[in-house]
């Protein structure tokens, strides 16, 4: 008679990505702003902190390529402040997502964070493996925190390289308050 064999029980399913730097697209975002329930697969239910829960995707692994298009999920957590109220921290991962999606100075700024604004957004992260606390086994890939930031303007690279050939050591910003105070001057009004 055979026996039928199963191999060893996976703990997860999700792609396992160790990348230094990737372009990184969020697919989907779900924004919850106050602790909800979850149920497992083993039927147990329990409460999770408010969180931004993403599906994303490897737009470019900067290498060979053998990450593109593959998807996974990460989440972003919310912090309670002193008065309990959930937030978004500067200084935590969605706070860099924040600064990546809004600009630098965000939290100076009354911008709102609107999850809608998150669908298609394509920014730069180290992407690396995600262990279960717990057990110490890997689960599935997560973004680095700390490497979150904007996918670099190649044009503002290019006008500040040629500004600095025109005149060398010289800040384009003054350049062009050089050019208007000539103007200003030529026209007599300066």
């Amino acid at each position: 008679m055979a026996i039928p064999k199963k191999s060893a029980k996976k703990e997860t399913s999700a792609p396992v990505i160790d990348l230094m730097q990737a372009k990184v697209k969020i697919l989907e975002a779900e924004l919850h702003s106050e602790p909800y329930e979850v149920t497992n697969t083993a039927g147990i239910t329990f409460t999770i902190d408010p969180n931004l829960n993403c599906k994303m995707e490897v737009v470019d692994d900067l290498d060979d390529g053998e990450y593109d298009g593959v998807k996974f999920y990460d989440s972003f957590k919310l912090k309670q402040d002193e008065d309990g109220d959930w937030t978004i921290r500067d200084g935590t991962k969605l706070g860099a997502l924040a600064k990546a999606r809004y600009g630098n100075d965000f939290f100076e700024t009354e911008q709102v964070f609107d999850e809608a604004d998150l669908g298609g957004f394509v920014f730069m992260a180290k992407v690396e493996p995600k262990t279960n606390f717990s057990t110490g086994k890997v689960t599935g890939s997560m973004l680095n925190w700390e490497t979150i930031m904007r996918v670099p303007d190649p044009r503002k690279k290019k006008k500040k390289s040629k500004a600095s050939e025109i005149a060398p050591g010289v800040d384009v910003e003054d350049l062009n308050m050089s050019l208007e105070d000539e103007q200003l001057m030529e026209e007599g009004l300066g």
